[in-house]
């Protein structure tokens, strides 16, 4: 799900000395800290699967972005297979059928239930007409998945337009629990914060912090 952005081979081409090295793909879902909106439980709540990794912590930046490091709390999915085919239902809805009245689907860790999002009054009667197979719960969102992607790959291009520090940009992805786009950085960098919050809604993005997503050898992140 995740956009691996290539700039290594953009840096080796800037740099002139600089050669690509495989780093991993990071693929778990971030979970911001804000409490979230209550849920009816099922009679039978499907096991959610969370990593039992520590808490980073999480700070709202002046800009507006949320800041998180790289071992901030994640969420992975669902051990219910049930649960799990309706979550693959709705994001194929929310990305590919009506991009632009959806947000993005989550699984709620403390009931395991599905969660779907509507972007739009047209995407809530929508959900509300659309069987998944398990019980869901439909909360209103205020960024769509067709923005919320648009972020995504814009984001990529920033290092190709000059953009200060957006060379530290590794990747970019869907924030699944908060319906936001998440940038991982190899270090905080104030001018590129300020740049995304200029140019992106600072409340559809979700900043972590990861000095081992670093891409590029022969480049020092002080």
């Amino acid at each position: 799900m995740t956009r691996r952005i290539a700039l290594a081979l953009l840096a080796m081409l800037a740099l002139g000395a600089c050669s690509s090295q495989t780093v991993p793909t990071l693929t778990p879902l971030i979970i911001p800290t804000q409490a979230a909106p209550a849920q009816a439980t099922p009679t039978e709540a499907p096991t959610p699967v969370v990593s039992a990794v520590a808490s980073a912590g999480a700070s709202l930046d002046p800009t507006g972005i949320l800041i998180v490091g790289r071992d901030y709390q994640l969420q992975s999915g669902s051990r219910d297979e049930a649960v799990s085919t309706a979550f693959d239902q709705a994001l194929q809805l929310a990305e590919q059928g009506n991009p632009n009245d959806l947000g993005y689907p989550w699984i709620d860790p403390s009931t395991g239930g599905l969660v779907v999002s509507a972007a739009t009054a047209r995407g809530r009667a929508l959900l509300e007409n659309t069987s998944f197979g398990v019980p869901v719960r439909i909360r209103d969102v205020k960024h769509s998945t067709a923005e919320l992607q648009k972020i995504q790959d814009d984001a990529t291009r920033l290092y190709g337009q000059g953009v200060t520090d957006a060379v530290l940009i590794y990747e970019t992805g869907p924030d699944f629990y908060d319906n936001r786009t998440w940038i991982t950085i190899a270090r905080f960098s104030r001018p590129l914060l300020d740049e995304l919050a200029r140019r992106f809604p600072p409340d559809a993005l979700i900043v972590v912090v990861d000095p081992t997503r670093y891409p590029l050898q022969g480049t020092t992140t002080p």
